[in-house]
């Protein structure tokens, strides 16, 4: 049963994988510049790991300079998809699907007349914006050009860096830009909007490269019998998916193999205890023939 919510786990993150490929072409372009570089070089920064941040200049718009609410929600949603086009109707379904139709279009209408002149404080009253693009029958998309750098891409750029270096068997590399993205995944993607039911498919998509690249690194650091390295991120694993057998067991063979066969015994006990008790199911063969393994040479 377990191994059975892991392999839907798997088929479902591999569905959100296709989400947001369109976010990193700009970053593509620039793989020669300096991460940091790429980042403060840019006119427009817009994190959406951690706290919700834009900065313009170099200068945060603050709290007071949104005016609605809902003109944040619609950055958002343009800056995870770049390119993309939206219809009016879309937009009412996402952000005022419980107000009369009348009202809602005046709202949307309103909302982007602001997001607009938010980002572009000069702009003339029929002056069309650079970013926010709009055609005749209704539909809008964001034009995301080489003044803008959003950690969205960035984590999305970085994954496919270290994946490249993975495959070519440069693994210091590759370890380099995959603790890049857990920099970002341990902040967590937009937690204040964890309630929001539109960005689960996004948040489903960012915690499951999180869990991939913690995985990753797993597995690289026990190679080099780093263990500090491999608790570190095994237990950051666990703390994003408590049912996480791989982590566990990555835990377990650390304490074993620095001799402490008392604590890895320990961990595994607990682990088998908290499957049953919060799933009513039993850890894997390869769990139980771990244990057997840690009591024979406990034994010896």
């Amino acid at each position: 049963m377990l191994k059975h919510m892991q392999s839907s786990k798997t088929t479902s993150g591999r569905k959100t994988m296709s989400l947001l490929q369109n976010t990193h072409t700009l970053l593509n372009d620039k793989a020669s510049i300096h991460p940091r570089e790429r980042e403060y070089g840019a006119t427009y920064r817009a994190y959406a790991f951690g706290q919700f941040r834009l900065y313009c200049q170099d200068k945060p718009i603050k709290e007071t300079m949104w005016r609605r609410n809902k003109v944040k929600a619609l950055l958002k949603w343009f800056l995870l998809n770049p390119g993309k086009l939206c219809s009016a109707d879309e937009f009412i379904d996402l952000f005022w699907s419980d107000l009369p139709s009348e009202t809602a279009f005046g709202n949307l209408y309103v909302t982007i007349h602001c997001l607009r002149h938010l980002l572009e404080p000069s702009l003339g009253s029929r002056e069309a914006s650079h970013f926010i693009r709009r055609q005749s029958n209704n539909f809008y998309w964001f034009h995301m050009d080489e003044t803008w750098w959003t950690d969205i891409a960035d984590v999305q750029h970085l994954f496919e860096t270290a994946r490249a270096y993975d495959t070519r068997g440069e693994e210091v590399k590759a370890s380099f830009y995959y603790r890049k993205i857990i920099s970002h995944g341990v902040l967590g993607f937009l937690p204040e909007d964890a309630e929001e039911e539109w960005l689960r498919p996004y948040r489903q998509h960012y915690e499951y490269i999180y869990q991939q690249v913690l995985m990753r690194l797993i597995q690289l650091y026990q190679q080099r019998n780093e263990f500090e390295e491999v608790l570190e991120y095994a237990y950051q694993a666990l703390s994003l998916d408590p049912y996480c057998e791989p982590a566990t067991k990555a835990i377990i063979d650390v304490y074993f193999r620095q001799g402490n066969t008392g604590m890895a015994i320990r961990k595994l006990d607990d682990f088998s205890s908290f499957l049953q008790q919060e799933l009513g199911v039993e850890p894997s063969r390869e769990m139980h023939s771990l244990r057997a393994k840690i009591l024979e040479t406990d034994s010896l």
